[in-house]
């Protein structure tokens, strides 16, 4: 066995030029998409609305709309299931539960501004995706050929699975002609890849509202972001045409995590009891990650004893940071009285705003640009209030921004019930968007096409008082 410790850098390199590089500008820089339970129910289609604490994070006027304090909270269950576009047919799915969204707004009768907190979580990292290959690409090659020419001792700085590749075993080198190679058929694999995913984006956002007139509201609020992801990818592969090499196996694993802080500020302008127009503005978050990754090889080969023929490798924790762009948002609602509402929203964002902060990151900038196009977002929702009880449901639709995705669609559905100062909310919300997933490299792999299916099922309260 023997241990390679690489330089944090290239290690730092070597795992943004995977397919995943650009998720993270991509990811980052999406609006909310899971609040409380009113908040899902109307498909996050509140720019100009208040009566949420996921939307008043959103846009901060809303508080100042606010005649009574309140407090909520909110408990939901999250689940992703992937498929193939083939044969409809499922390749993993993952549950979890947690705590969505926690809320307090305080009622200022004297200064006539309304100070709020709230607690959201943003987004939910949860994957576990199963991919099949038979008689296809081995993720070998790519490093083979970049191996070539270069002497064993110099495949560090080439990259470290290059390196670990010859290092394990699973490869060879031609001495008189510098090329690598392998005793496998690498044309004609099988292999079996195993990704499994979990982490989150939450936000706590500090805040007011207040009201400058009768017909006018404004308000601001700074916001803390904390987004983290642990990744396990397990990937074993298997050749029938072989000479010496039988199977291969790689266990990849890395850990992010990233604080980022931010501002927003929002109006509300309701020039009719029946009308509300809001427009808010998010700034760029700035974000500073700490990350590690760890990987190991095995190679299974007949003339190479098996407990000398696996390498690990391994990298510092290295630290990075990287500014997302802008979102502007805006919306309308019309209100019809005590029978209802409709509410329509659209949230833009210039993706290419978004930028690597780190010098030595910065080349990712180009690839951000020329592979993010810019994004918008739009919503619609609508509540029917039939006495004590308001039922709900909401649309929305965001345009393929990002090389290798479709567009990605939303529905929504929900009911609450009211007694006095207390208002019991459920909802049920689902996401859905074609995309692509290729094990390793795009290169010597073919993609996986696949539709990601979001839900979640929230539940939640609110206390006026």
């Amino acid at each position: 066995m023997k241990k390679l410790r690489l330089l944090s850098l290239l290690l730092f390199l070597t795992f943004l030029s995977k397919s995943q590089s650009v998720d993270y500008f991509a990811t980052l820089n999406q609006p909310v998409l899971w609040g409380d339970a009113r908040y899902n129910s109307l498909s996050g289609a509140m720019t100009a609305m208040s009566g949420s604490f996921t939307a008043l994070a959103e846009n901060p006027a809303g508080a100042g709309l606010y005649r009574q304090a309140a407090f909520g909270s909110d408990l939901s269950f999250y689940s992703t299931t992937h498929f193939k576009n083939s044969n409809n047919f499922p390749t993993g799915n993952a549950l979890s539960m947690n705590v969505a969204n926690l809320g307090y707004i305080s009622k200022e009768p004297e200064s006539g501004v309304n100070i709020f907190f709230t607690y959201n979580s943003d987004d939910l990292f949860r994957q576990n995706l199963r991919y099949n290959q038979t008689g296809g690409g081995s993720i070998q090659q790519q490093w083979l050929e970049n191996s070539h020419y270069y002497s064993p001792d110099d495949l560090p700085w080439i990259g470290p699975y290059e390196d670990m590749l010859y290092q394990s075993y699973a490869s060879d080198r031609n001495d008189t002609t510098g090329e690598y190679y392998s005793t496998a058929n690498l044309n004609n694999t099988d292999f079996e890849h195993d990704l499994r995913r979990t982490g989150m984006k939450n936000q706590w956002t500090l805040g007011f509202g207040a009201e400058a007139s009768k017909q006018l509201y404004y308000g601001a609020s700074v916001k803390i972001v904390h987004s983290f992801e642990k990744v396990t990818v397990t990937h074993e592969e298997s050749y029938s045409e072989t000479t010496d090499l039988t199977s291969f196996d790689v266990v990849d694993y890395w850990d992010n995590s990233g604080i980022g802080i931010t501002a927003n500020a929002g109006l509300l302008y309701r020039p009719t009891q029946a009308m509300r127009i809001g427009i808010a503005v998010d700034l760029p978050q700035v974000y500073s990650f700490t990350q590690n990754w760890d990987t190991e090889m095995i190679a299974f080969r007949s003339s190479v004893n098996q407990i000398i023929s696996k390498a690990e490798g391994y990298g510092l924790l290295y630290q990075w940071s990287m500014m997302t762009a802008p979102k502007l948002k805006s919306g309308f609602t019309l209100v019809g009285g005590r029978l209802g509402l409709i509410t329509l929203s659209h949230t833009y964002i210039p993706h290419g705003f978004a930028a690597a902060l780190s010098r030595e990151e910065r080349y990712l900038n180009q690839i951000v640009n020329e592979e993010l196009d810019d994004q918008h977002t739009f919503a619609a929702g609508a509540e029917l209030r039939l006495g004590p009880i308001t039922v709900r449901a909401g649309s929305g639709y965001t345009n393929a921004f990002q090389q290798g995705q479709d567009a990605q669609w939303r529905r929504s559905l929900g009911i609450s019930l009211q007694s006095e100062g207390h208002t019991f909310f459920m909802s049920w919300s689902q996401l859905r968007q074609s995309t692509q997933y290729y094990p390793f490299s795009a290169t010597y792999t073919e993609a996986l096409a696949i539709t990601r299916q979001r839900s979640m099922l929230s539940i939640g309260s609110t206390w006026k008082f």
